[in-house]
């Protein structure tokens, strides 16, 4: 059995007994697991009825709410011993701020799970954001301190929420930085093999990703031992890589052609959706150095070849 970490081996770690997972999807469904194997009770959120049934197998208490400005369902869960992870994503389809007197639509559900959160004495808030906060960073490395000059509507609402969680008052807040995700039934290959994947600019853009593991274990990591003081976390394995290496890799692992490649330009008309163009054309090598000198993590996938290998050995051996 895979522990994301010892719990007594940590000087300063909380004395946390439960996690509160709001938006328990794929990645939440790997906190949860790992949370469970680390004796950790938890309480999770969820609408679709497959993923309750796996977070209830797991020993989990599943709950049904759905984001919006009332938290209140969400009070008999949170105490002193509880951590809160926010995993809902924004939820409108465009950008609009708000204004001095009235928050932006797209803040309004994290806000009242902050807010409420706050009032039951949870000690530590942990929003899972995006590195579409950055924007475009030209392939330069970046680490936390880098400048947040997103493009994208989702950036946009994504690095709001950001401030508000590391702004807040009354209770540690944490916001992870997560890069592209992968790990069993969430990688290219299905799209490689139907012959949906685009290849735009030849595959020329820096990617960088993380295994869900990792994810989690980094996730859970930050709830119960980051050092006191809200900070953000960029959550990569730290080993960037051209797309189209990666997809090479995939393709020959596994038999199949390359894509045709599409330019930017032809892409963005095709798909019509900001948010999808910007992680084309939006580019970084992203750090994962205050991750794990913070926080003594041992990435199991070390990078994306790592971590895509036995998944493809898996799929071969069937």
């Amino acid at each position: 059995m895979f522990l994301p970490f010892p719990l007594k081996k940590f000087r300063g770690a909380m004395t946390l007994s439960k996690i509160l997972m709001v938006g328990a999807g794929y990645t939440g469904l790997e906190i949860a697991r790992q949370a469970r194997e680390a004796g950790l009770d938890v309480v999770a959120t969820t609408s679709n009825p497959e993923r309750r049934q796996a977070l209830e197998a797991l020993g989990a208490l599943v709950l049904e709410w759905k984001a919006s400005a009332d938290a209140s369902p969400l009070a008999e869960h949170l105490d002193v011993h509880t951590a809160l992870l926010y995993s809902v994503p924004p939820l409108p389809d465009t950008y609009a701020p708000g204004d001095e007197n009235s928050p932006a639509e797209h803040l309004i559900p994290l806000l009242a799970a902050l807010k409420l959160a706050e009032a039951q004495g949870c000690p530590r808030f942990v929003y899972l954001s995006s590195t579409s906060v950055y924007g475009d960073h030209n392939a330069q490395w970046l680490d936390e301190d880098a400048e947040l000059r997103p493009t994208s509507p989702q950036g946009k609402m994504r690095r709001d929420s950001e401030l508000a969680v590391l702004g807040a008052e009354g209770i540690e807040g944490y916001t992870l930085r997560i890069v592209g995700i992968y790990g069993p039934g969430r990688t290219i290959l299905g799209r490689l093999e139907s012959g949906r994947y685009p290849l735009v600019d030849g595959g020329k853009k820096i990617t960088n990703r993380i295994h869900v593991e990792d994810l989690a274990q980094a996730a859970l990591a930050v709830a119960l031992r980051a050092p006191k003081g809200s900070r953000p976390y960029n959550v990569s394995d730290g080993q960037p890589t051209a797309v189209r290496e990666l997809v090479s890799f995939v393709c020959e692992q596994t038999g199949l052609p390359m894509p045709e490649p599409i330019s930017i330009e032809d892409y963005a008309r095709r798909v019509q959706n900001p948010n999808v163009v910007a992680r084309w054309t939006n580019s970084a090598r992203v750090s994962n150095r205050r991750l794990l000198d913070e926080l003594q993590i041992e990435l199991r996938y070390p990078d994306v070849f790592a971590g895509y290998r036995p998944i493809l050995n898996a799929r071969t051996s069937d």
